[in-house]
């Protein structure tokens, strides 16, 4: 698993590695981690076939005058899948965020505390993408991140990616448990990918494809607390 850290405070850059590292040798699995400490060295990077499962952004570098939303704007526009969590000292860019499908957000001076958790969740994010479901009598598989939403309308489940639509016979509360955490139920008859949330409000989900998913009120309580959390 490689991490790429980008952090113009060498404090926080070194404490980032090293729970990194023990983490990994607590858990029995091998990392790689690379630092930069300002956003063009990482950008030149990527140009050269840099590349990684997650990369750690501080929010406001003032080394080269860059902040991580667009640092992380700027990875995704040059195709990066990879995970980003953002290392922040405020709360004032949860709704930006969703630009860039940010995993997690990280509060400096909650690392020690909530780090070893987000490194928990990346783990299990990267652990298997696919998604497998039956179409008739074919077998249909999927990878989980190419996956917008399910929607449920009688006895179909319809699902909906950039590629197309696929219907098949299911219910929904199955496909819940089936797709993980990555997903999020907001009405009965909705399933969303959590990466693809635009913005959000209580009455609907807005997605980077346009497209707009209702809120039902028995579950807004629940979107609101989790797309919130998705930040911590």
């Amino acid at each position: 698993m490689r991490f790429v850290l980008c952090d113009d405070e060498p404090y926080y850059r070194q404490l980032l590695h090293e729970m990194i590292v023990r983490d990994s040798f607590a858990c029995d699995h091998e990392v790689e981690v690379t630092e930069y400490d300002n956003a063009k060295g990482l950008l030149a990077a990527v140009e050269d076939g840099l590349c990684a499962d997650a990369f750690f952004l501080d929010i406001q570098m003032e080394k080269d005058g860059a902040d991580g939303i667009a640092l992380g704007r700027r990875l995704r526009e040059r195709g990066e899948r990879g995970l980003i969590v953002y290392i922040t000292a405020f709360w004032d860019y949860v709704q930006t965020g969703y630009e860039v499908r940010a995993f997690r957000y990280l509060l400096k001076s909650q690392l020690s505390e909530k780090l070893p958790e987000v490194l928990r969740d990346i783990r299990q994010e990267l652990a298997g993408w696919e998604y497998a479901f039956q179409k008739g009598k074919e077998r249909v598989r999927l990878d989980r991140r190419d996956i917008w939403y399910l929607e449920s309308r009688g006895r179909l489940v319809h699902l909906f990616t950039a590629e197309g639509e696929y219907s098949f016979y299911g219910n929904l509360d199955r496909e819940e448990g089936a797709l993980g955490e990555q997903f999020l139920r907001c009405h009965r008859s909705y399933l969303v990918n959590c990466r693809k949330i635009q913005s959000y409000s209580t009455t609907e989900l807005v997605l980077q494809n346009g497209s707009r998913i209702p809120v039902s009120r028995s579950y807004a309580k629940r979107v609101r607390q989790r797309l919130m959390l998705e930040m911590v």
